[in-house]
């Protein structure tokens, strides 16, 4: 019996990948995971003003939007989109009881609930989604060369914590502690960056 060929996907056929998300095709969900899965955690860090705990529950959360509620998308901006909407939504959702970050999400729930202009141009401006990239963006230049290698391995690219200590010649508890420390100042920082862009 000759071998079934699994899809490949493409990001320049994105309808044909989101048709077959929303039929729940396994080989689709792990491409795209594959693909974009250091993206969203990178996102959903930034929504989550680096607390670890809550942006692991927001990517959790896209990820079974995806597999739930995914729908045919035309292009590539706009699955990122869907994407985005689904961790503001979902960090709302678990995050109601940290009303000061809440508040600062808020602001920008307008522009989020409608990313494009009524004749389907993109605006120019900057928007929510790029204005809170920014502001990590910015917190991640306050750290020093080490300090951004430990975020960007843990919760961009999700890296052990035991493959963390070795690279940087800690131990777990060492990679551990920094970690919560830096965790807490880039929360600081991002607010203030975000309050500074208004």
């Amino acid at each position: 019996m000759p071998s079934v060929l699994s899809p490949s996907y493409s990001f320049t056929d994105i309808p044909r990948l989101t048709r077959a998300l929303q039929r729940g095709e396994d080989g689709a969900y792990a491409w795209l995971h594959a693909r974009w899965s250091s993206r969203i955690n990178r996102y959903c860090f930034a929504v989550a003003a680096g607390d670890d705990a809550l942006a692991a529950d927001i990517a959790q959360s896209v990820w079974l939007r995806v597999v739930r509620h995914m729908r045919p998308l035309k292009d590539e901006s706009a699955l990122w989109n869907w994407l985005a909407r689904a961790a503001r939504h979902a960090a709302i959702d678990l995050n109601r009881r940290k009303r000061r970050y809440l508040g600062l999400l808020s602001r920008f729930a307008d522009v989020w609930m409608h990313p494009f202009k009524a004749d389907g141009a993109h605006d120019s401006t900057i928007s929510p989604d790029d204005a809170l990239l920014a502001a990590l963006d910015a917190s991640l230049q306050v750290l020093t060369g080490e300090e951004r290698d430990l975020i960007t391995r843990r919760y961009f690219s999700a890296d052990s914590l035991e493959t963390i200590a070795l690279r940087h010649s800690l131990t777990v508890r060492a990679v551990e502690g920094r970690l919560a420390r830096l965790r807490k100042r880039l929360r600081t920082l991002i607010a203030q960056e975000l309050n500074s862009a208004n």
